[in-house]
């Protein structure tokens, strides 16, 4: 079903919820990405986008209040990822579709290494501290799940393409 899915038989559609994920690449190629305090795993900067907010304005926001990071350069599109959220995964209380939108974002400038940051902006995540570090281009990426694992892949074949 194009605009969501029925979370049981006769159940009636749940909208698909729209995301935006920021793949933030240092000058090195490294991706940034983090660890989920609440369930462990492995994450890139990645959240709602809200009603009348673009794609665009939305990864921005995404990355300042999860990373603290302020990127004003140019967004690179690597298309959308379809995703089925089951209940109970990244703070999620029911199952519901989602829509990925993937932006590459190139930066340049020299960033720390390894820090932490305390969310802002959602209350699921408000007041919780990311810890994030750099990827490796050439890094094992098992312990992300699925669809974060998918969009590390557009980014890997990006950067690759790109020279």
């Amino acid at each position: 079903m194009k605009n969501g899915s029925s979370s049981a038989i006769g159940a009636a559609p749940v909208a698909t919820i729209p995301k935006a994920c920021a793949c933030l690449v240092d000058a090195r190629g490294r991706l940034l990405v983090f660890r989920h305090p609440e369930d462990g795993n492995m994450q890139l900067p990645k959240g709602t986008i809200e009603p009348g907010e673009s794609p665009e304005a939305a990864v921005r926001r995404e990355l300042l209040e999860e990373s603290g990071l302020l990127f004003a350069g140019q967004l690179e599109s690597l298309g959308t990822l379809e995703r089925e959220c089951e209940a109970g995964v990244e703070g999620n209380t029911h199952r519901h579709p989602q829509r990925w939108h993937i932006f590459l974002m190139r930066d340049e400038r020299d960033l720390p290494e390894t820090f932490e940051h305390m969310a802002t902006g959602s209350p699921e995540e408000e007041g919780l501290v990311f810890s994030f570090y750099w990827l490796e281009a050439d890094a094992d990426i098992e312990d992300f799940a699925l669809p974060y694992r998918q969009t590390i892949e557009r980014v890997r074949e990006a950067l690759l393409a790109a020279g």
